[in-house]
């Protein structure tokens, strides 16, 4: 099993910034759609069912639009979360409050680097690093700095598997300790 920092296995970048009072402002009609911080779960799923659609007031290089594959990762805030962009939706951007990382994919898997950043291997790192007082920040170099394990492509599968199910159990869990409730109360 290797060892990579992430900056060297991915490009990482800044999120749009879009500029004026009405940059992002609701517009059913709009071209493009926004992920917002609050569109991400801790567990990494992507909630696409209500995206933000807006119409930019200024031209949106190509190059800010998401691509399948993009690990969304917020710069702001004590969450440690990280999503992957698998939408087939063209158009999509997230605002300067993420990093996106584009993994190059003969190295890792998007969804193994994503689920890395949700560790507590990954959060302790992030701990360590954020600055700021009312609104605590990482910077570039934070995660570019992180080291990640690095098992053969296959073995990465395996775990994002894993996760996967891990995840689809404590969804049912909760969903059976929600009806068990039900139950009871009538």
């Amino acid at each position: 099993m290797n060892i990579a920092l992430i900056g060297t296995l991915s490009e990482i970048r800044m999120g749009a910034t879009l500029r004026g009072r009405d940059a992002t402002r609701p517009d059913p009609q709009g071209s493009c759609r926004m992920i917002r911080i609050s569109d991400i779960s801790d567990e990494g799923v992507l909630r696409s069912g209500d995206l933000l659609q807006f119409e930019p007031g200024e031209k949106i290089r190509p190059d800010l639009f998401l691509r399948p594959g993009d690990i969304l990762f917020p710069n702001r805030g004590i969450r440690t979360t990280a999503a992957v962009f698998d939408l087939p939706e063209t158009h999509v951007v997230v605002g300067a409050q993420f990093f996106i990382l584009r993994v190059k994919p003969e190295v890792a898997l998007s969804a193994y680097v994503a689920w890395f950043l949700r560790s507590t291997l990954a959060a302790t790192h992030f701990n360590e690093r954020r600055k700021g007082t009312l609104v605590q920040t990482l910077q570039r170099r934070d995660i570019e700095e992180l080291s990640i394990l690095l098992p053969s492509l296959s073995r990465q599968a395996a775990i994002v598997a894993l996760d996967a199910l891990a995840l689809q159990e404590r969804q049912l869990s909760s969903e059976l300790a929600r009806i068990q409730s039900n139950y009871l109360q009538h």
